[in-house]
């Protein structure tokens, strides 16, 4: 295949009310929880005044096992897979992870040739399909990807439930690596479009074809990726 503590004295006040009229243990182990979500996200300053507690930033790490670079949170954990083999290598293999909500699933291959970036669209739609067996509805393609200065091709899909709405979403970009001539398709997934769009555009921009490297751009540059482009029809 080619391929969340303001007025805590009224919030105790609410509580009591609700315990009294509560006699049920387990609704009462589900607000003591929301109250402790609220005094985690809402804080009281020096000033007296309450605000929003700031989160604390997600650290991102690279990861360059195999060659490549894509910056990812700390947090996640990538599994690679080969594709052929007992374990990934250099020449082939897979990383999949997931995180807020969608799935992060990139394939590279080493063929003579290369897989063009169509291919590699194509052949990551239906390498999902055949792991997945799920029935993916394609619903656009296009050719306006730029991923570490090279040009690629995208294409966008979507799963329906048993009443026929519309229930996933994903999107594959394919594109080729100048320095070892690998074919890459990176496929983002979850249930909507906005979650999957920014996680694609931050994976496919910070992705670098040799780890901490940037490539050279080729004499004639594809043009960029928008956000905009990989929008689908709503059913």
């Amino acid at each position: 295949m080619r391929i969340l503590r303001v007025g805590l004295s009224i919030l105790g006040l609410i509580s009591i009310g609700v315990f009294a009229s509560c006699s049920d243990s387990k609704k009462l182990d589900e607000l003591t929880k929301q109250v402790e979500v609220l005094n985690k996200a809402i804080v009281i300053g020096a000033d007296g005044n309450p605000r929003l507690a700031t989160p604390t930033p997600v650290a991102i790490a690279e990861y360059k096992q195999y060659g490549f670079g894509l910056p990812i949170p700390s947090t996640v954990k990538l599994t690679a897979a080969s594709l052929t083999g007992k374990e990934a290598t250099n020449d082939n293999g897979s990383v999949l992870g997931a995180s807020g909500g969608t799935t992060l699933f990139l394939v590279w291959n080493k063929e003579n040739p290369p897989f063009t970036p169509q291919e590699s669209v194509v052949g990551g739609f239906e390498l999902l399909k055949s792991l997945t067996g799920a029935q993916f509805e394609a619903m656009g393609a296009g050719a306006g990807l730029t991923v570490d200065q090279q040009p690629g091709a995208f294409g966008t899909f979507g799963t329906r439930d048993a009443a026929g709405k519309m229930d996933g979403i994903g999107i594959i970009g394919g594109w080729v690596c100048p320095n070892d001539k690998r074919s890459y398709a990176m496929t983002v997934t979850g249930k909507d479009l906005e979650p999957v769009q920014q996680s694609f555009v931050y994976l496919t921009n910070g992705f670098r074809c040799d780890a901490g490297k940037t490539q050279a751009a080729p004499t004639q540059a594809a043009p960029k990726a928008t956000a905009t482009a990989t929008a689908t029809a709503k059913p």
